[in-house]
């Protein structure tokens, strides 16, 4: 139970030891935990303890949450893995924002020197193209433009890619990640992204480039550019 002679506020006392009932199997992963209500019962804590140290938990990614639903565990131990650090959809959902995908274009391509240098590929070779607007409560938040190595396009043509694409990578195909390059640089977006986004232009969007490498390979396997408000996780959902 929680010590409320210790220096350590409530609210730490009581991630620790929500987080003991997921590690230890109290709580299994997907399964819903109690309520606030009942955690403040079961704790006898205020509204406010219980609501920051859940937030807290969502945002190591332990938790999940369902909107209208409940919370929910979304793991038992720290991850270690790339998906974190490269998916729009786990970040998303950890926050208990629902996301999906809208596939603007999906075609083969030959990329000119000038792409080949963006892919940072040696040598031209076909290059499966995938261009998307992703959204988040179905409010478009982001304008993506996916370039795969041809060597994947076989298996990437029988999965669903709407779906995450890091999760893709990582689970279906089950690629090993050995490098990832990525640059964020803000910049005042252009009509159409205005438009695609259903932003400003006093709205500043980050231009996020990213190269992941994969199966030992000195080239890239899959570049993301990526078009995203500034603002993404300050926006009302």
């Amino acid at each position: 139970m929680l010590d409320r002679d210790k220096y350590i506020p409530l609210y730490i006392q009581l991630k620790e030891e929500l987080k003991n009932n997921i590690k230890e199997g109290v709580w299994e992963v997907d399964t819903q935990i109690p309520t606030e209500k009942l955690l403040m019962e079961e704790y006898e804590v205020g509204r406010a303890t219980v609501r920051e140290a859940l937030s807290m938990l969502v945002n190591e990614g332990y938790l999940y949450k369902k909107q209208g639903i409940g919370t929910f565990v979304a793991r038992k131990l720290p991850s270690l893995g790339f998906e974190p650090l490269i998916s729009l959809t786990y970040s998303l959902n950890v926050r208990g924002i629902s996301s999906s995908s809208t596939v603007m274009e999906k075609s083969e391509i030959m990329p000119d020197k000038h792409m080949l240098a963006r892919l940072k590929w040696k040598k031209q070779r076909k290059c499966l193209f995938i261009n998307r607007i992703r959204y988040a409560e179905n409010i478009p938040i982001a304008i993506e433009h996916s370039y795969f190595s041809g060597d994947f396009e076989q298996y990437i043509e029988q999965l669903d890619i709407t779906g995450s694409f890091a999760h893709m990578i990582l689970k279906e195909l089950k690629i090993t990640i050995n490098k990832v390059e990525q640059t964020i640089i803000p910049r005042v977006p252009d009509a159409r992204e205005q438009e695609l986004l259903k932003i400003d232009e006093n709205t500043t969007v980050l231009n996020l480039e990213r190269w992941i490498y994969g199966n030992e390979n000195d080239e890239p396997i899959y570049y993301l550019k990526f078009v995203i408000p500034e603002n993404i996780y300050s926006m009302k959902y």
